[in-house]
């Protein structure tokens, strides 16, 4: 065999080794990974319900944060939350399924993408602007209260 056919050869047997490893050590790395997952309390589930419901809003109220709001449907995600922390889903998924279901007007603070970051941009332009008005606004009257040397008159030796 030529050499470059012994590479080749080698390569297959190494991938196919590295995928019967992968395929036979993944179903049980998962069941280890759920059977040292922490049991958590009812307190650690409630601190996290309250902090999804602080990054959350009413989809019905304005501006209204879902762990304030007493509308029913309020009620309905809270109870969803707290369902889908117990089934051990993490946040990011449970705010996932609201934005999906809500859009982006249901979060507390919007992404900072797409239009959005357009609209960041003309706030900070418009502070940068105000600011440099001012500054240069400051800078002219500062600069015409001081006294002009001019050449000195006659009258005065």
């Amino acid at each position: 065999m030529t050499r470059r056919r012994l590479t080749m050869a080698a390569a297959c047997a190494f991938a196919s080794a590295v995928a019967a490893v992968v395929l036979l050590a993944a179903p049980g790395a998962a069941d280890r990974a759920q059977a040292q997952a922490p049991v958590r309390t009812e307190e650690e589930l409630a601190a996290q319900q309250l902090a999804i419901e602080q990054q959350l809003l009413c989809p019905q109220c304005t501006n209204k944060r879902l762990d304030v709001c007493e509308l029913a449907i309020c009620n309905d995600m809270r109870e969803t939350i707290r369902r889908e922390l117990a089934a051990g889903r993490p946040s990011d998924d449970i705010i996932f399924f609201f934005r999906n279901r809500y859009g982006d007007r249901v979060l507390a603070e919007l992404p900072k993408t797409g239009f959005n970051l357009l609209l960041w941009g003309w706030v900070a332009a418009a502070m940068a602007l105000v600011t440099g008005g001012g500054a240069l606004g400051l800078y002219r009257l500062r600069r015409g209260s001081t006294p002009r040397r001019g050449p000195p008159s006659a009258g005065a030796v």
